[in-house]
């Protein structure tokens, strides 16, 4: 973002105003910047360039799939698309993803859809932009060739300029879309990926689960988080939890939002996470998740899960080795 913005004419000084991090920590790959930062940094670039259009596309497309490390590296020995997908958004909390992002499959059509709703106006349509170049160009890596969508979705109207986005991506463009979505055929998923190794991508999603599992050693977001996951019938509701924690609703809701995230995107982490650990490793049926997870009967279990891996349970389930409890 701020190469970006240095190269509109914004200095470095500009776009880091107000966010506490310092130029320093630009150059420290070892640096860490919470997610409210990044959000005041974007919002700073937005401003100074006056929301030009394309500017989210200009940097999602320069952020490649190694800056993502052992993540990057699972997708890129995923057997196929889908299994990539699956790995990817499971582990979604490794990347800088500012959007929540689900598989949708309908039809002969599948929707990569992210959801901006988590996202402050202000930088919701950069923010779509970047995550929208960024997998794009992680799709070009892994499939070892350009990537081409039958169309993209966007819930912004055309801007007047609507060049860069018409450039960015070589495939029509439905602007004022219901949802923002990359749109692809199913059979897509099916392909096989040319850097393929099974062996390599279960290490690589070995050492995912362990990097989750040390972030989630400090903040209140991973107090939430290890609530959820550990609570032992259905997901509790909002004022359960806060009692829980010792804390107010209110405190609850802005501790989260202050870390980048909100109640509702940790319960529905908690219930991807512990419905793949069911099924993978308890090897519960479809009935008894639902019940286990707080959804009103298993259809509702099946939609959702449909709408985190793409696939249903039971196509999970055979597509994924049993792991030993």
């Amino acid at each position: 973002m701020v190469d970006v913005g240095v190269e509109r004419g914004v200095p470095v000084r500009a776009c880091l105003d107000g966010s506490g991090v310092d130029a320093n920590a630009l150059a420290d790959d070892a640096a860490h910047v919470r997610a409210v930062q990044e959000l005041v940094v974007a919002q700073n670039l937005v401003r100074a360039t006056g929301d030009a259009p394309g500017l989210g596309l200009e940097v999602g497309s320069r952020i490649p799939l190694r800056t993502y490390s052992v993540w990057g590296f699972a997708l890129l020995a995923s057997p196929t698309l889908r299994e990539a997908a699956a790995v990817g958004l499971r582990y979604l909390e490794l990347t800088f993803a500012m959007v929540g992002i689900h598989l949708q499959e309908e039809g002969d059509e599948v929707h990569l859809v992210l959801d901006d709703g988590f996202v402050p106006q202000p930088v919701r349509h950069f923010f779509v932009e970047r995550e929208l170049a960024n997998i794009c160009t992680i799709l070009d890596t892994i499939l070892g060739r350009p990537f081409r969508p039958l169309r993209l979705d966007l819930r912004f109207p055309r801007p007047e300029e609507s060049a860069p986005h018409e450039a960015f991506a070589d495939a029509p463009i439905a602007f004022g879309a219901p949802r923002n979505a990359i749109v692809t055929s199913a059979a897509d998923l099916e392909q096989p990926l040319p850097q393929a190794d099974r062996h390599t991508m279960q290490v690589c999603e070995r050492e995912c689960r362990l990097l989750l599992a040390r972030r989630a050693d400090t903040g209140f977001a991973a107090r939430v988080r290890d609530l959820l996951m550990q609570w032992p019938e259905g997901i509790p509701d909002m004022g359960v939890a806060a009692a829980a924690l010792h804390v107010s609703i209110r405190t609850l809701h802005r501790r989260l939002a202050e870390e980048g995230t909100s109640y509702r995107r940790l319960v529905d982490g908690a219930r991807h996470a512990r419905a793949v650990e069911m099924l993978t490793t308890i090897g519960l049926g479809v009935e008894q998740i639902a019940v286990r997870l707080g959804y009103a009967d298993a259809a509702a279990f099946i939609r959702a899960f449909r709408r985190w891996t793409g696939a249903t349970p039971g196509a999970y389930r055979t597509s994924v080795p049993t792991r030993p409890s």
